[in-house]
């Protein structure tokens, strides 16, 4: 996990815990103070609405939903540096990825199929943009000037 991700990650984690909280402080209290109303109280409600419990469940499955579909929209980059690629665990399928050239000579990102599935050359200090194949699976590349260097990308579904 790239530390942009991480960030992406932890952002969603921190407003997560922060919304159960607020939905649990907002349950008010059920329970009986001791004090007598002598009956001029209001009555307890008994429209049907969310417990807290389930608005809670609500808001957690709410937000693991975004968090997942933001993961999956989350910006993908491959950095190229010192001769070797940096790759992300996995990618969405059809995802937009950044290849970031940090080297001083130019390289390629080509799938092993001969360049079939993605072939995209980034000279030095520059940036391209591809997308993922569409079907799962795991796709070998090398680089065409210097085939020594291999990596994998993983294409998943989130």
């Amino acid at each position: 996990m790239d530390s942009s991700q991480g960030h992406h990650f932890l952002r969603h984690a921190v407003g997560l815990a922060l919304t159960v909280g607020l939905l649990s402080s907002c349950g008010g209290g059920g329970g009986d103070d001791g004090a007598d109303d002598g009956g001029y109280g209001a009555p307890a409600s008994t429209a049907a609405g969310p417990t807290t419990d389930q608005a809670t469940d609500q808001a957690t499955d709410d937000a693991t939903d975004e968090a997942t579909d933001d993961d999956m929209a989350a910006p993908v980059t491959v950095v190229i540096s010192d001769f070797a690629y940096d790759v992300p665990d996995a990618v969405a399928p059809g995802a937009e990825i950044t290849v970031r050239n940090d080297d001083n000579v130019g390289h390629t990102v080509t799938s092993d199929d001969d360049g079939a599935t993605f072939d995209v050359a980034v000279g030095p200090g520059e940036e391209v943009t591809f997308t993922a194949p569409d079907e799962p699976g795991d796709y070998d590349f090398f680089c065409r000037p210097h085939p020594n260097m291999t990596a994998t990308l993983v294409v998943e579904e989130g």
